[in-house]
């Protein structure tokens, strides 16, 4: 019979895995020699051969030990001889993240001055490494192609004199026997296609004024209130736009008004500072590989370090994407709104022999099975290794980088949960020695695989999760008819009063560790979930179940999120997952917040209730339990009608009031006399009436009192 090797990893000095295409006994791959490429070759023995539990589909997989560890310099051309005559090359892979492999304190990529450019990379498993420099983005041809010099620990280095600023480039690296050509993984700047990477002088991309106007400033966590916007969605509509400026980062900035008189509506900027919310939370705006014109959310990644060229003036200058983030970010500051970016580094868009990452140093970013084949943890193809040193220290260089070249706020992290706790640490303590009120949050969840960073793994990092708890709570499931609390009847009460005391009875130590929310831009809309779970509701019921459930999230003690355009009941036409729906589905319809204004003007009131009142923002567990009280159960009152005082015990501030019934129900109030601040129509700071005794809430309505004269 023909036996044939698959593939092999050295996983560690003295342990590899191979796989066959039939099985074999054991006793004879004792015999198996692996065999060195250089000039004298050195035998290295297997000492101990065993059929590993772990087999893969494409074979029997085997692991076995070496008797003695294998030598830096034979990683990259280890060959495999074990039955017949055709070798396989032994890919090096755990076995990198030893520390002579690894540079951890190694500044990646190409650093420019006006005399010269150094370019380092990392490939311990390359045989040589060479730059690759072009006269224009695309000559099909380099002009120039300069080796670089190992300096030890995989790091290759070159300094090539003279001005390189706009000069494309890549590398060509030879390991395991194939010649690679990519991109720079750590690349600043790049060709709109992702392909070749850009030589930049960010001196040169810095708009006007930039660094004079600092980041506005956060005394704690629980003070953001985040408002989750796609660049394009949010522009790309914008009729009082230039259409040049439309679906680019020009858009976030731009003071817009539609219409006149009575009927005109503010768009852009001044939709923004309406609202009152702290900071925008921007999906991914780091280069992904839709090509030019193509709508998507952007969660395909590339290349991590550079500014996505879609949304730019100019697409065709890698130089120009970066200004004009630049000058979005600016201007948002300038108005007292922060930044927050959405990234993406559990998965990239490529894979294997289509990925720089893979290119650069196959097998070492992502997560393979023990036969060698990708993992898929994120649910989109690859899963990024997150565990392994060089890729520990990647994502946490570029998130620095994000923090002090585009002073952003924060980073929302997508499916943190595929990350491992000791990555996460390191990076929120990496991006806080840059920023030390930095907003940091993810999804404490995968895409299907392991969960390592779950609710709960957050307590004590300075890092909060998404609340999915209360979120399904308030709204019922996220794409069926299943109800809620503001969706009725239904919902899991017990669920509602933990979000509200900040998850600190659920799996936070403290409110600063949660997100509460009802909607984002994944799943339906929560005005498509009211719609397709209530399809015979009036227009009166839904808006009522729209903002109760808004109430909610913006009482709730903990950090308050609202996704873009819910604060006029955003509907995407019941798509769930619109990630490549285009325009059509998924642009903020700003005619839409005439029609909606007063659901745009009761979620803009909560939102300037949640910044008056500090009691509605305590960022410690301590202060909860000793400031809010939960009212008892009335007896035959229904289990969705819910009250809390919230405050000291001498001044009680605020008592607060959910209805989740489809009934009109009759509450009974604290002693005193109390002024109503909230009710079913309007919302904000001011007195609306005084009320003594009870109170009475139409069906799916809060109330919100204030304890006066």
């Amino acid at each position: 019979r023909t036996v044939r090797v698959v593939g092999a990893f050295l996983d560690a000095p003295q342990l590899i895995h191979f796989t066959t295409t039939a099985a074999l006994d054991p006793a004879t791959l004792h015999r198996t020699t692996l065999l060195t490429a250089r000039d004298e070759p050195s035998p290295y023995t297997l000492t101990e051969v065993r059929r590993s539990e772990r087999s893969g589909t494409r074979g029997v997989v085997y692991e076995a030990t070496i008797d003695r560890p294998v030598e830096f310099e034979d990683v990259a051309t280890l060959v495999i001889n074990p039955y017949g005559p055709a070798p396989v090359w032994v890919h090096a892979r755990d076995i990198l993240s030893e520390p002579q492999f690894t540079a951890l304190d190694a500044e990646l990529g190409s650093h420019w001055t006006q005399e010269s450019t150094t370019f380092r990379t990392w490939s311990p498993v390359s045989e040589s490494v060479n730059l690759l420099l072009f006269d224009r983005l695309d000559a099909q041809l380099p002009i120039l192609a300069v080796p670089l010099e190992h300096t030890g620990r995989g790091v290759w280095e070159a300094e090539v004199p003279g001005d390189f600023h706009g000069t494309a480039y890549q590398y060509w690296f030879r390991s395991y026997g194939q010649d690679r050509v990519t991109a720079d993984i750590h690349s600043i700047g790049a060709t709109a296609d992702s392909s070749r990477s850009v030589v930049i002088d960010l001196s040169r991309t810095n708009p006007e004024n930039w660094g004079e106007i600092n980041p506005p400033e956060l005394l704690q966590p629980t003070d953001e209130i985040i408002y989750e916007i796609h660049v394009r969605d949010f522009t790309v509509a914008d009729r009082s736009l230039a259409p040049n400026l439309r679906g680019t980062y020009a858009g976030l900035t731009h003071r817009g008004t539609i219409g006149s008189g009575d009927g005109a509506i503010r768009t852009g900027l001044n939709h923004l500072e309406d609202l009152g919310v702290t900071a925008v939370h921007l999906l991914p705006v780091q280069d992904f590989t839709a090509p030019p014109g193509q709508y998507n959310w952007g969660y395909w990644t590339a290349l991590f370090n550079v500014a996505e060229s879609n949304y730019s003036t100019d697409a065709s200058s890698p130089a120009q994407p970066i200004t004009d983030l630049k000058a979005a970010i600016h201007g948002l500051h300038e108005a007292g709104i922060r930044v927050i970016l959405d990234v993406v580094y559990n998965h990239t868009s490529t894979s294997f022999e289509f990925s720089p990452f893979d290119q650069a140093v196959p097998y070492y970013y992502f997560r393979t099975t023990i036969d060698g084949r990708l993992r898929n943890d994120a649910g989109v193809g690859n899963s990024i290794a997150d565990e392994r040193p060089m890729v520990r220290k990647y994502i946490g260089d570029s998130l620095e980088y994000w923090t002090r070249e585009y002073r952003v706020d924060g980073f929302r992290f997508d499916l943190l949960g595929t990350h491992h706790p000791e990555s996460v640490r390191e990076w929120v303590k990496r991006i806080r020695a840059v920023r030390p009120d930095a907003t940091i949050y993810g999804e404490p969840w995968t895409g299907g695989g392991p969960t390592y960073f779950g609710k709960g793994a957050q307590r004590g990092m300075e890092i909060a999760v998404f609340n999915d708890h209360l979120r399904n709570a308030i709204r019922g499931d996220l794409d069926g008819t299943a109800q809620g609390f503001a969706t009725g009847p239904g919902g899991d009460v017990q669920a509602i009063r933990r979000g509200v005391m900040g998850a600190i009875d659920d799996f936070a130590d403290h409110p600063t560790e949660t997100v509460n929310y009802v909607s984002a831009h994944d799943n339906l809309t929560l005005w498509d979930k009211i719609t397709l779970t209530h399809p015979e509701a009036s227009e009166a019921d839904k808006r009522a179940m729209h903002k109760l459930a808004h109430t909610i999230v913006l009482t709730s003690q903990g950090i308050a999120f609202i996704h873009g355009g819910a604060d006029f009941a955003r509907t995407k036409g019941g798509n769930h997952n619109s990630y490549n729906a285009g325009d059509e589905v998924n642009k903020f319809d700003w005619p839409r917040k005439a029609e909606y204004r007063e659901v745009f003007e009761y979620l803009s009131g909560l939102i300037e209730l949640r910044r008056e009142y500090p009691e509605l923002r305590m960022p410690d567990r301590d202060q909860v339990r000793a400031n809010l009280r939960w009212m008892p159960q009335e007896s035959g009152s229904p289990r969705e009608v819910m009250a809390f005082t919230v405050g000291s015990e001498q001044d009680r501030s605020l008592h607060i009031i959910y209805n989740g019934t489809a009934t009109r129900q009759s509450v009974p109030l604290p002693e005193g006399r109390w002024h109503v601040i909230v009710d079913h129509e309007h919302a904000g700071t001011q007195s609306l009436r005084r009320l003594e005794r009870s109170a009475t809430l139409p069906a799916y309505s809060a109330m919100v009192l204030r304890l006066g004269d």
